[in-house]
């Protein structure tokens, strides 16, 4: 990765103790009372390449703690973009490294836009960005029931201004992980 050891394990824990303390002002991403038809719980069908189809990514339960990985940057999408290219790729590697050397380790993918359009089209184009990525993971090798796509639209914003680089700064993808010793 970046050629030092990392405790994992602490800044996970560091993070988790900050989260419980600070508690949460927003709904969780997992609940599990949406409808089916809500286009924050669609599971969607994956294609990672014409040849197979990738499985639905799988929905995370309640009782799991997550964490951001600290020392990735999110991915930055241009408006209306929503595929991964060549320049994410090496970023994207080091998430494959990540969860080889973390057999155990769990990622969710959330996907954001700016607050450009309608929420519906935010919703859709969020999730295409996090499966895009999904997508490019499973095809190095990482199994798929491991990596989980959220879309969250415009509803989580970065950065609330209405100027361009705002919003540049909201189209993204983050990235986040439950290590597991199961």
């Amino acid at each position: 990765m970046r050629g030092e050891p990392r405790s994992w394990t602490l800044a996970v824990g560091a993070l988790t103790l900050c989260a419980a303390l600070a508690g949460c002002a927003e709904a969780p991403w997992h609940t599990s009372k949406t409808s089916p038809s809500s286009p924050t719980s669609r599971e969607p069908a994956l294609s990672a390449s014409p040849s197979h189809t990738v499985p639905a990514p799988r929905r995370a339960a309640p009782t799991e703690t997550f964490a951001a990985i600290p020392d990735l940057p999110d991915l930055r999408f241009a408006s209306g973009r929503v595929t991964v290219g060549n320049q994410e790729h090496a970023l994207l590697d080091e998430i494959v490294l990540l969860l080889k050397e973390h057999p155990h380790t769990r990622l969710v993918i959330e996907g954001h836009t700016d607050d450009l359009g309608s929420r519906e089209a935010n919703l859709a184009v969020a999730e295409k960005r996090a499966a895009s990525a999904r997508a490019y993971l499973i095809d190095k090798d990482i199994e798929p029931d491991r990596v989980t796509v959220v879309s969250y639209g415009p509803d989580r914003p970065l950065c609330r201004d209405k100027s361009s680089e705002c919003r540049a700064r909201n189209r993204r993808i983050h990235f986040v992980l439950n290590p597991r010793n199961d």
